[in-house]
């Protein structure tokens, strides 16, 4: 049993009652390494042994003075015509916070073994469920705001049934879980035992894949991090920068992005993180992906941009001096003039008369790689209707430029 947690904490154990969970609840128990111990226990009422279950767990209980706390399902909770496994789950773990919550308990711990690593590690590798995620469980992880330990993750299934009997820890078997009409189950009792039989492979080199995994990742994480620094204290990011990054940090990038705007968000897949990546590498000048409700990433000629989307200022009076902001860019007035400045975003067809010759101003930003996303929000400076300054890219000679000054800010 691997030991992470603290000793003045507060621990919950999910116990079910089949051997992993009790051979943990005896170990723990064993151990003291806990100022207080729960015991939380979901009765799904499924099977007809699960009276047994929750009596044998709750006699544990008894016997050795520890807190016990159940949950009944009632008999017409779960839907057939919906995996009743996910609903299962879902319920434990809402019980679980729930109960984290009220009796204020530090952590919980699960008896996720050996077996279980390599059952979750050839399930995830043979459904394509490996590029943003670890292969393999993690020994401590953070859910619904509490850490999750599993401390018998180096442990065999073999050594927990060879305790069991050593310390005559009671156990009851789930008969359900023999059957093989779930994916998991099929998994455990028929791909991985072949896996065994057959002569010079083992299953147990799923552990270090997993394991060789988790250090590449981290490596992909370190070198994400770095690009993410830069990126989000910029709001922007080289193009020929980002595509000589290996293919593994770019992607990485992209997820991290997704992860941590604001807002909800769906997690990237794989075709939509590629198909971004590759339009990076092509000359293609402008496009605009959503990574999350509330950030997008355009790519603008040599250039990426992180825009945080938001309502576009159409128009602004200036009437005094001062400072005013308009769609992310900072206009200063620094002396008294006896005209209204009105400040606008482009039009069609608009022009600025410079050198008594009248320039488009889409021409002026199309030249300067202005992206999209800021040619609909850039300020435009008149009097008079008269265009005297495109943003912070061209003014002309009016004598109220020279008080005038405009800076981008950022959106």
């Amino acid at each position: 049993m691997e030991v992470r947690w603290k000793q003045n904490d507060h621990v919950a154990i999910a116990v079910s009652g089949g051997v992993d969970s009790m051979v943990l609840l005896e170990q723990v128990r064993l151990s003291g390494h806990y100022q207080s111990l729960t015991i939380l226990h979901v009765h799904h009422g499924l099977r007809e042994q699960s009276d047994a279950e929750a009596e044998m767990i709750k006699r544990y209980a008894e016997k050795h003075q520890l807190r016990f706390l159940m949950r009944q399902v009632p008999a017409d909770y779960f839907n057939s015509e919906r995996s009743i496994q996910n609903e299962a789950r879902e319920l434990r773990y809402r019980f679980f916070s729930e109960m984290m919550n009220e009796y204020k308990l530090d952590c919980l711990l699960t008896a996720h073994h050996q077996g279980d690593q390599q059952e979750t590690v050839l399930f995830r590798l043979l459904t394509g469920r490996f590029h943003s995620q670890p292969l393999g469980m993690t020994p401590m992880t953070v859910d619904r705001g509490y850490p999750v330990y599993k401390p018998l993750l180096n442990e065999t299934k073999h050594a927990l049934y060879v305790y069991a009997e050593k310390q005559d820890v009671p156990y009851m078997e789930d008969q359900s879980n023999g059957k093989t009409d779930y994916t998991r189950n099929a998994i455990r009792h028929e791909l991985l035992p072949a896996i065994d039989r057959i002569e010079g492979l083992s299953t147990r080199h799923l552990i270090e894949l997993a394991d060789w995994q988790n250090e590449m990742l981290g490596l992909v994480a370190h070198r994400a991090a770095e690009v993410l620094d830069s990126m989000t204290r910029h709001h922007s990011y080289s193009r020929s920068a980002f595509t000589s990054l290996p293919l593994p940090v770019q992607r990485q990038v992209l997820l991290q992005l997704s992860h941590s705007s604001e807002g909800t968000y769906q997690p990237l897949s794989r075709h939509y993180s590629d198909e971004i990546i590759r339009v990076i590498a092509t000359d293609k000048t402008q496009a605009v992906y959503p990574l999350s409700e509330r950030l997008h990433l355009e790519i603008a000629y040599d250039m990426l941009y992180i825009r945080y989307p938001s309502t576009v200022t159409r128009e602004l009076l200036i009437h005094s001096p001062g400072e005013y902001e308009f769609n992310g860019y900072l206009i200063q007035l620094m002396e008294p003039i006896t005209d209204i400045i009105r400040v606008r975003v482009s039009e069609p067809g608009d022009r600025i008369l410079i050198n008594q010759q009248r320039q488009k101003i889409n021409r002026i930003m199309l030249d300067a790689k202005v992206p999209t996303s800021l040619r609909r929000r850039m300020p435009i400076i008149t009097i008079n209707e008269d265009i005297i300054a495109v943003g912070d890219l061209k003014r002309n000679d009016h004598p109220a430029n020279h008080f005038i000054i405009i800076k981008f800010k950022g959106e």
